[in-house]
Order: C-alpha cells, then structure tokens, then sequence
C-alpha cells in the first residue's frame, strides 16, 4: 500500500501499488542505483541456506513504482551461508 502525500500536510486515501511482494523475504529500498531519478529495491528470497536477489528499477508510476524484476543469476555474493538472512553491505 501507498499513501501519497497531497503537498498540503495532508494525504490521499492508502492505494494498492501490486502485489506478490509477500514472496520475498526481505526488500530493501537501496535509492536510485542506475543514476536515472527514480528509488530502486533490491528483493531477496532464499531456500536452502542460498539467497538470491533481484533488482526492480523504479520508474516514477505511482500506480506501479517498479518495473519487472531482473533476478541475478547467481546466488548473493554478500551471502553468509551460516546466517538466517544475507548481508547485504
């Protein structure tokens, strides 16, 4: 959910921005990665003591702020295969 800001102190009504985001185990907001002006999130999910990520670009639609995911093929190389969840730096 979203609730967008009026620029007057006050809000509009929460909106439903997808979905499908339960599947992850972490999000993390890692600002605006590819320099374009637009907030970017990194997405982990994990089995078997591996994580992997994938990068969703924003792209300034309130509606629908990211674009598809682009998984990385590869298991997270901030990963400690010992800890519950990865590092990420």
């Amino acid at each position: 959910m979203a609730v967008l800001g009026r620029g007057d102190g006050t809000f509009a009504p929460r909106t439903r921005v997808g979905g499908g985001w339960n599947a992850y185990r972490q999000l993390v907001g890692i600002g605006d990665a590819d320099h374009d002006g637009h907030a970017d999130l990194i997405a982990e999910e994990g089995w078997d003591g591996v994580s992997h990520l994938s990068v969703y670009k924003g792209n300034g639609n309130w509606k629908a702020p990211f674009g598809p995911g682009e998984y990385l093929d590869r298991p997270s190389p901030y990963s400690d295969l010992g800890a519950p969840h990865p590092l990420l730096l």
